[in-house]
């Protein structure tokens, strides 16, 4: 890999593709014949714990592809927070800033997936330790790679923003919180691919693509609002188009929006075009659905270019 410099001239040749702040956790996972009903005790088909979160994920699908990256978050010195570390250095990801919060507890889910649809009910425990600080963060180690992703907006996220915007990096954001909270981060936002939910909160009664196009507007360069099994819209340069999503045997859909962000980063990174991007992006968002948990069945890249290949036959 070419060495990165920072501002100053120094050479970063230990600089990743991608860094990531936001959420990690751990996910309890439980697949049922359907969903229970208030006081019913039912017996469960599979049972699995894995990692998941909206950044963990992202970047170890950017990672399966062939990017580097960094997570920096901060969990808690609990037994959930040594199954999130170990699984991260697993998939390669840069754990050297994971902040360990003594007697904290870490980020936890349990989740119910219907067996027939793959559809998930989700309930978390949230973690204890204090936000992220910007003084937590280096300048010099934001400006050194090539693309930021954010979940959340705190006092390290926005500083991170801004600094990356200023270095000239991608900034993708894949927002947890409403559109009222976080317009100031989306001010330093490059590419802002944000769930129909999250849309429809924002611009009630309107369509998914005028909510594409007004992040546009605001500054996004490439803005995507994404639809599950019905695909995804994304809006840039003046173009609003409509992606359909891929076909698969679905198991669980948990983590196929963060697949999505995650190979989204990975396409912006190889300098594609948008109907590219997003095409390849719906592509491992489909295959991550082939199995239970947010990174189970998160692909290689040849895995995704002849799945692509055979959609296209």
């Amino acid at each position: 890999m070419k060495a990165r410099r920072t501002k100053l001239g120094e050479p970063r040749n230990d600089a990743p593709d991608i860094i990531g702040i936001g959420v990690c956790t751990v996910d309890y996972l439980v697949i049922v014949p359907r969903l229970p009903h208030r006081n019913e005790n039912m017996r469960a088909l599979h049972f699995a714990r894995e990692l998941g979160g909206l950044a963990s994920i992202a970047l170890i699908a950017a990672a399966r592809l062939g990017a580097t990256a960094k997570l920096i978050t901060r969990i808690g010195d609990d037994d959930a927070g040594d199954y999130i570390r170990g699984a991260l250095i697993d998939e390669g990801i840069d754990v050297s800033q994971l902040l360990v919060e003594a007697g904290g507890e870490s980020h936890v889910s349990v989740i119910v997936v219907d067996e027939p649809s793959g559809d998930r009910s989700i309930m978390t425990r949230l973690p204890t330790g204090k936000p992220l600080q910007a003084q937590e963060l280096q300048r010099e180690d934001i400006g050194a790679a090539r693309a930021l992703f954010v979940d959340n907006i705190n006092e390290a996220t926005l500083q991170a923003a801004k600094w990356a915007r200023e270095a000239g990096l991608h900034v993708l954001l894949d927002p947890s919180r409403p559109y009222a909270e976080i317009v100031p981060l989306l001010e330093h936002v490059t590419v802002p691919i944000v769930p129909e939910a999250w849309a429809r909160a924002w611009m009630p009664g309107q369509p998914v693509s005028a909510v594409a196009e007004r992040l546009c507007q605001q500054g996004a360069e490439v803005a995507v609002v994404t639809l599950g099994e019905r695909g995804a819209v994304a809006s840039w340069s003046g173009q609003t188009r409509a992606f359909p999503a891929f076909a698969v045997d679905v198991v669980d859909t948990t983590g196929a929006g963060d697949a999505y962000h995650g190979a989204f980063l990975y396409a912006l990174l190889q300098g594609w075009d948008v109907p590219r991007m997003a095409e390849f992006a719906a592509a491992v968002g489909a295959l991550n659905c082939r199995a239970l948990g947010g990174r189970r069945a998160l692909p290689r890249l040849d895995e995704v270019e002849v799945f692509l290949a055979q959609s296209a036959r």
